[in-house]
């Protein structure tokens, strides 16, 4: 389906939007620099969006779910059919990494829930509410009720799974704002599945359904 010209418009005015927020703060940031930043009117940014406010909260929200949704199918993508499940696992999380914790947006976002947070306490809510982590969790739970994983909390250890591979990177990036070599995120993502396999693998005598 072709995008409109009003959906483009709106899309201008949150790519700005999160640009300006990013760099220059909430409070500095004025609806006329974002409408001159999207090239459209002060009106157009209004009818859009409502009030600064408003734009703000809707902007971090939608870029906080744009990124969701491509980690979610970086996830359902490499992880239908396993049967190696190092090598899915690795590869899921070179997916992720590339789809989300790469890109420009992410770490514009995290700069700014980090700044405005005291100012949008709600913002917590988002971030915590629907975090990465469960979608990983759905996976593992397969993979347990195959056999090929031993986990009685399956979100439980997405979280471990999570915190050894992203959380690392997250850790050594500074959420980010420091760009890591390709050959660092490997070796994060590759010893951290193993350290998750060592706890998590199935348990001798396991077979898989």
């Amino acid at each position: 389906m072709a995008v409109t010209a009003s959906e483009r418009k709106r899309q201008a005015i949150a790519s700005a939007a999160l640009a300006l927020f990013a760099r220059d703060g909430y409070e500095r940031t004025s609806v006329d620099a974002i409408a001159a930043e999207a090239g459209v009117s002060k009106r157009t940014v209004y009818s859009h969006y409502g009030d600064k406010e408003r734009l703000f909260m809707l902007v971090v929200r939608d870029t906080y779910e744009l990124m969701r949704e491509r980690f979610e199918e970086a996830v359902e993508t490499t992880m239908r059919d396993v049967d190696d499940v190092e090598k899915s696992l690795v590869s899921c999380l070179h997916e992720a990494v590339r789809a989300v914790t790469q890109t420009p947006e992410r770490a514009r976002l995290v700069r700014l829930i980090t700044a405005e947070l005291p100012r949008f306490p709600a913002l917590l809510d988002l971030w915590h509410g629907r975090g990465l982590t469960p979608l990983l969790a759905a996976p593992i739970a397969r993979l347990a009720a195959e056999g090929l994983l031993t986990a009685d909390d399956p979100m439980e250890a997405a979280g471990h799974l999570s915190a050894l591979t992203l959380g690392q990177i997250n850790n050594r990036s500074m959420m980010g704002t420091i760009p890591l070599s390709q050959a660092e995120t490997d070796r994060i993502i590759t010893s951290g599945v193993r350290v998750f396999l060592r706890a998590y693998g199935p348990r001798p005598g396991d077979e898989r359904c």
